[in-house]
């Protein structure tokens, strides 16, 4: 909670340049793997990381700052001294009161270990080299969220012990909202602020507010229908067809109405919205419960595909429909033109082209100062 937020403030420093999950994000699979003990996968894409870093930085002077939970549930272990000495590197420890991250993650469908997106930006419950004792395995979901704060806790403090020599900044989220605090977090790495960093200070970014903000107890309502995600897979897959059918007649108004999204052209914001917003009217229609469930994310993605299947997150996401419909996310290629194109389509890497122009931001593309501004939305 926070790292955009984050990324923003050290946008406005002097000689730096401040990314939000910088691509290759580090994430998926290969940070599955690493946290079941196997290394090779993450290992692999270190040099990728540290040549994205550097082309980046650009110069000797200027000094990256990417704010990526990643790091700390993998890649993070890999770069010190092997790569970046550790008297040159700098880390943020940020934390926020953990019934408010909770209720983020409940609110934006991010329970750690419930669904192949949850899953490739979370940690996994009752991972080999997790510090902490797991969750039950009936835990519920409001238990797996606090079991993921916890579990980034501990590896905080271990980072610390195992690598001495990096620089740390322990801070929470209202701290960051405090212009003399904000100032003693600049001068702990040596970063001159620049004359427009007071206008940012305090002001939040990345809402989600295509999530409806639902108190804690209504998102942990039980739901009096079975779960879509236990029906056979056939059975599943015809679920999604009509309720993509559904959703497309119930919101073509709103369809309409929606442009994609001015930075990256991606309708993935819209299209998650409407299915929130729909999701009770979709319970009680098809008679299956889909909040909290893999089918629900494989619902999002199915119905932007129908709108758009060339929609640039579709980059990043691949549609499967054998043996049963699926989804799988890899934000671990670096974004390219002409792999774009043949993916996408021309017309989606004309409109990256145009977004990569320098200049066209003021600062790296993959970073923003606005909402639902990166081609892999996440928190």
């Amino acid at each position: 909670s926070g790292s955009d937020y984050l990324t923003e403030l050290f946008a406005h420093a002097q000689n730096t340049v401040s990314i939000h999950e910088g691509l290759p994000v580090m994430n998926g699979a290969p940070m599955r793997a690493f946290n079941e003990g196997k290394p090779a996968a993450m290992e692999a894409l270190m040099p990728r990381k540290v040549a994205q870093i550097q082309k980046k930085r650009g110069n000797a002077q200027t000094v990256y700052c990417e704010t990526n939970h990643s790091f700390i549930k993998g890649w993070g272990y890999l770069l010190p001294d092997r790569y970046i000495p550790q008297e040159e590197i700098g880390v943020v420890i940020l934390r926020r009161d953990p019934e408010k991250v909770i209720h983020s993650l409940l609110r934006v469908r991010s329970v750690p270990g419930i669904s192949e997106w949850s899953r490739t930006w979370y940690l996994t419950p009752h991972a080999r080299e997790n510090f902490s004792t797991p969750p039950s395995t009936d835990a519920g979901l409001y238990d797996l969220c606090r079991w993921q704060i916890e579990e980034v806790d501990l590896r905080a403090e271990a980072y610390k012990t195992q690598f001495p020599r990096i620089t740390y900044f322990a801070c929470d989220l209202e701290q960051l909202n405090e212009p003399d605090f904000v100032h003693q977090m600049f001068a702990a790495f040596g970063l001159t602020p620049a004359p427009t960093l007071e206008s940012v200070i305090g002001k939040p970014l990345n809402p989600k507010n295509e999530w409806p903000r639902l108190p804690v107890a209504e998102l942990l309502r039980p739901s009096p229908y079975p779960s879509a995600d236990d029906l056979p897979a056939p059975e599943r897959d015809a679920l999604i067809r009509e309720m993509v059918t559904f959703l497309k007649k119930d919101a073509a108004p709103e369809i309409a109405r929606r442009k994609p999204h001015r930075l990256d052209d991606s309708f993935i914001f819209a299209a998650r919205s409407i299915v929130a917003r729909t999701e009770d009217k979709l319970e009680v229609e098809f008679q299956h419960k889909i909040r909290y469930t893999e089918t629900e994310i494989i619902l999002i993605f199915e119905f932007l595909h129908t709108i758009m299947p060339g929609d640039i997150a579709f980059f990043h996401v691949t549609r499967h429909t054998q043996p049963h419909l699926f989804f799988t996310f890899d934000y671990n290629t670096v974004l390219k033109l002409s792999a774009i194109a043949r993916k996408l389509g021309v017309t989606a890497a004309g409109k990256l082209l145009l977004l990569m122009l320098p200049g066209s931001q003021g600062r790296d593309f993959s970073h923003a100062p606005h909402n639902e501004a990166t081609a892999h939305p996440h928190a």
